[in-house]
């Protein structure tokens, strides 16, 4: 999937955020006039946000139906009951009416699919359409906000992704791959081929319009675990964490800009490409630590000294790189340099805690041993980081980086996050 089809996934999650705000603004407003404070709101918004998140109402890749689904029903109860825990706890978090309540019913349950609609019906996706019964579905897809660009039957699949794969597993051509699971069998052929290839392969479990409005959502299609709801918390986890470093480090940031620019000329932000989740491109955001002619002075430095051509070329990096700038070799040393990275986070392109972001041209190295590493998001932080960094051999890299794919827990996650503060202030493998 390419970044505009990316942003364009993430826009739609921020419109959603944003209706949600607002609506719950207005029933506070219509339902409950005489009672409450906007510390209210914010409480019951953020409740309800994560609560949605938890039961997978905002992963834009199999929200495909209507509001009236377990899913929808689940976060209101998640939020009842734990906005009425607060305000048992803390009275300042007021009581609200019934009418309120129902208003909010109402609105996830009827207005917010409406406008679910008309975001997915000015912003679509191409999709490829697997089903061995509904070969007119196209008009119903474009209501889910897909352009159907093909429709295959099951026995065809395999042949299909033959000729549009490439040699990594890459889907080309289409933006997701919706499977028509109505029949369980199919799920079960599809998953056998989900795991040679890096797409989003969805099962819906009803291709018509009554399943539209009101069965179950779809669900993910795939050799390696993605919906589960420890998943999803651990999501929940990654925008807290990031939501609040941001806020907190707010001035600090602003600080290390101005550093930056009094240093040396060029932009406060360094953009590089990286591969994420599917092996889907997105630019990992760095505060930049090189001057501006930083690729010139590398292609200058690894023609004229064989020693360094051959350390970049083991470990894409320079242990005393000449092109670091003064005010870059102390944010590095720090890991400063990496806090634009939560900005990724909350964006989806990242974790905190993940397998290393890495750049195209590493993909061979992983060829060879394995690419299970882009099951997942990277991370901001991750097992190698904690683990020695740059002291470490790139084969060991490799293995770390898939050995915490198949043994991920969210312990195991918490337990790196701890470890991380002091990975950087031991500076160990920092250069």
């Amino acid at each position: 999937m390419s970044s505009g089809i990316q942003r364009r996934e993430e826009s739609v999650i921020l419109v959603e955020l944003l209706f949600l705000l607002l609506s719950i603004s207005l029933l506070r407003l219509v339902f409950s006039p005489d009672s409450g404070s906007l510390s209210s709101v914010f409480v019951l918004w953020v409740l309800l946000a994560g609560a949605s998140y938890v039961v997978g109402e905002f992963e834009t890749a199999v929200r495909l139906n209507f509001g009236l689904s377990l899913q929808t029903q689940a976060a209101f109860a998640l939020s009842y009951v734990a906005y009425s825990g607060i305000h048992v706890v803390w009275p300042w978090c007021e009581a609200l009416t019934v009418r309120f309540w129902l208003g909010l019913w109402l609105y996830l349950n009827i207005v917010a699919p409406f406008i679910g609609i008309l975001v997915r019906r000015l912003v679509r996706h191409s999709a490829l359409l697997v089903s061995d019964r509904h070969r007119d579905a196209t008009g119903l897809l474009r209501w889910w906000g897909f352009e159907c660009a093909e429709i295959i039957g099951t026995a065809g699949l395999a042949e299909w992704l033959k000729g549009h794969t490439d040699r990594d597993g890459r889907v080309l051509g289409v933006d997701i791959i919706v499977v028509d699971v109505t029949d369980y069998r199919n799920q079960l052929a599809v998953e056998a081929l989900a795991g040679d290839c890096f797409a989003d392969f969805v099962g819906v479990p009803s291709v018509t319009m009554f399943g539209y409005l009101v069965g179950p959502h779809p669900r993910y299609i795939s050799a390696y675990a993605l919906g589960t709801v420890v998943r999803r918390l651990k999501r929940v986890l990654d925008l807290a964490i990031a939501g609040f470093a941001i806020l907190l480090l707010g001035l600090p940031l602003l600080a290390v800009a101005l550093a930056i620019k009094l240093d040396s000329r060029g932009p406060v932000f360094y953009g590089h490409k990286r591969l994420s989740r599917n092996m889907k491109p997105f630019k990992l955001y760095k505060f930049r630590t090189m001057y501006k002619d930083a690729d010139a002075r590398l292609k200058k430095i690894l023609e004229s000294d064989p020693k360094l051509a051959a350390e970049f070329a083991a470990t894409f990096k320079l242990k005393n790189d000449p092109r670091v700038t003064r005010v870059g070799r102390f944010l590095r040393k720090f890991s400063i340099d990496e806090l634009p990275q939560f900005f990724n986070i909350i964006a989806g392109q990242m974790s905190v805690v993940g397998p290393r972001p890495i750049v195209e041209k590493e993909v061979d190295y992983y060829r060879s041993h394995s690419l299970l590493l882009f099951r997942v998001p990277p991370g901001a932080t991750g097992l190698w980081q904690v683990s020695g960094r740059t002291d470490t051999s790139y084969q060991q890299r490799v293995e770390m980086d898939t050995r915490y794919v198949e043994d991920w827990t969210l312990w195991w996650d918490l337990g790196i996050i701890l470890k991380t503060p002091f990975a950087v202030l031991s500076r160990k493998g920092a250069y």
